[in-house]
């Protein structure tokens, strides 16, 4: 292996037992096979399955590898594989380097122990010296930021606080090779920017990092490349945008199911919503900053004074909302809609969204903006794909106002 290489993973495979039973005695077995110098099975007993099947990648100094994939698909599995966790049943994984991993929420801390005696506890296990544990102990207290709990047991912290302490221990410990996995879905904004500034700064001086999650802006800004899995088997390794593009695009469709709240029927029905470029033709997906045009096809049932309506993106995994809301806000300048078949038509010149998946919802209020007159769900999933060489930044905080021309017909 060169010193540039620090991870190579060689054809690996590991299968897992669905039976709790059964997988003990298939351990038993596996086991006394290995003790007589005999290979695990090859093949597949009743009730197991490839969790990962012959699967190949290196990672070298400075890298950012991204991994995505459904949930199920082997991504955590693999990362366990790599840091030792547990063994392949075939192949070769070869390490090069400390490993620092954020696999598990919390893993290796005791619950009972303040966050200070933590620190002190994950040192000595990762073979860290007194000597180096005093040069780096105030940069983890200060980027933990823990406050006054840093002296309470971890069993009283918040998911996002044991992330902070995980967070700061695995990267102040000066590891070669960086493994996390969704720790950073449950920390807060300010936390997330900052590691994943930090892990940016660790690739460039030599760390190689593998980034396990399922918020792709997050892979699209972080990682240079990306590996995608599907049920244990890559499915493409590669450029992030390209590996992206092809995530989204295989594993979301457009879907147009209606769903009213209830109550919602007595004021109106969605009939009928197409998403259209500006060309008129059916979209099946968008590339980030296209235009978009939607169509709604509304049964008013009874007379509606002035109503607001407001369309709500709401990205996959993410707690914001994207809104467009009808304009001018001021109820009097608002059209009324009569009962009968009514078509509400959106033109948006460009969509300024990150890659992902898209809901979107419909909330319409009354003259009074507290007055809510109906809520729809699920009108429609919209794909954004990346343009490639193009790099985005979005408000993770709040609502993104954005240009839009509205007819009512």
């Amino acid at each position: 292996m060169s010193n540039d290489l620090l991870i190579d993973v060689e054809s690996i495979s590991k299968k897992f037992c669905r039976s709790l039973k059964r997988s003990l005695w298939y351990g038993l077995h596996d086991i006394s096979r290995e003790l007589t110098g005999q290979d695990r099975f090859a093949t597949l007993r009743k009730d197991e399955f490839w969790a990962i099947r012959d699967l190949s990648l290196q990672v070298k100094r400075g890298d950012i590898l991204g991994i995505i994939g459904s949930n199920g698909s082997g991504k955590t599995t693999l990362l366990r594989l790599i840091n030792g966790l547990i063994m392949p049943d075939s192949g070769h994984v070869t390490i090069r380097g400390r490993v620092g991993a954020l696999i598990q929420l919390g893993a290796g801390f005791s619950p009972v122990l303040s966050g200070r005696e933590n620190i002190l506890i994950n040192a000595a296990v990762l073979g860290i010296s007194k000597r180096e544990l005093d040069l780096c102990l105030d940069e983890i207290i200060d980027f933990a930021n823990l406050g006054e709990f840093l002296d309470a047991p971890v069993q009283s912290y918040s998911s996002g606080m044991r992330a902070r302490l995980g967070f700061a221990v695995a990267i102040h410990m000066r590891p070669d090779i960086l493994l996390v996995d969704e720790v950073l879905s449950v920390g807060d904004l300010v936390f997330r920017n900052k590691a994943l500034d930090r892990m940016d700064k660790l690739a460039h001086s030599g760390v190689a990092v593998i980034f396990v999650s399922h918020n792709l802006g997050q892979v699209d800004r972080l990682c240079s490349q990306v590996l995608y899995l599907q049920k244990g088997q890559t499915v493409a390794l590669g450029p992030t945008a390209e590996v992206i593009s092809r995530y989204v695009g295989e594993t979301t469709a457009l879907d147009t199911t209606l769903r009213h709240h209830p109550g919602t029927e007595h004021s109106f029905v969605v009939r009928s919503i197409s998403l259209r470029d500006f060309n008129d033709q059916p979209l099946q997906h968008l590339i980030c900053g296209e235009s978009l045009r939607i169509s709604l096809t509304l049964d008013v049932r009874q007379p509606l004074q002035s109503p607001m309506f407001c369309f709500m993106w709401e990205p996959e995994g993410r707690s914001i909302i994207l809104a467009y809301t009808h304009q001018p806000r001021e109820a009097e300048a608002r059209p009324s809609l009569t009962p009968g078949q009514q078509v509400i038509e959106i033109s948006i010149p460009k969509l300024p969204f990150l890659p992902g998946r898209y809901t979107l919802r419909l909330s319409v209020s009354g003259a009074i903006e507290s007055q809510l007159l109906g809520k729809v769900d699920h009108l429609a999933t919209l794909n954004v794909l990346p343009r490639p060489g193009q790099y985005i930044i979005t408000n993770e905080a709040g609502f993104l106002e954005l240009d839009a021309s509205w007819r009512f017909s």
